[in-house]
């Protein structure tokens, strides 16, 4: 009996794991306006009206944020405030970058002051 309830919930541990595994790829779908962390990854649902602000700090080393848009066909990004550090500010080889991906084409990073504007 100990061996058939040990066995259960070991297949039952491994299926919730292989179910939170699927979840943390995507991101944790929490409030659209947060912090980052160190190492941070996140899923925004926008819809009409939604407003996201997302700061980070000197020591976050990656923060991916994914937006998925749930009543709305498209949406309009802007930055008030923005300075990501980088020694080529001309093609962002150089140091930190903040990369914007939309649709399918191709990822465009910013750095320095160039922040996204309308034209992206």
């Amino acid at each position: 009996m100990r061996t058939h309830t040990l066995a259960f919930v070991l297949i039952s541990a491994l299926q919730c794991a292989q179910a939170m595994e699927d979840m943390q790829k995507e991101g944790q779908t929490l409030a659209p306006s947060f912090t980052c962390g160190k190492y941070t990854t996140r899923t925004v649902l926008i819809g009409s009206g939604t407003t996201s602000v997302v700061k980070s700090n000197k020591g976050t080393m990656r923060c991916t944020v994914l937006y998925k848009l749930t009543d709305c066909s498209e949406m309009k990004m802007t930055c008030q405030k923005f300075y990501v550090d980088n020694r080529d500010p001309y093609k962002c080889k150089r140091g930190d970058t903040f990369n914007v991906k939309s649709g399918g084409g191709k990822p465009r990073a910013y750095c320095k002051r160039n922040k996204p504007n309308e034209r992206f």
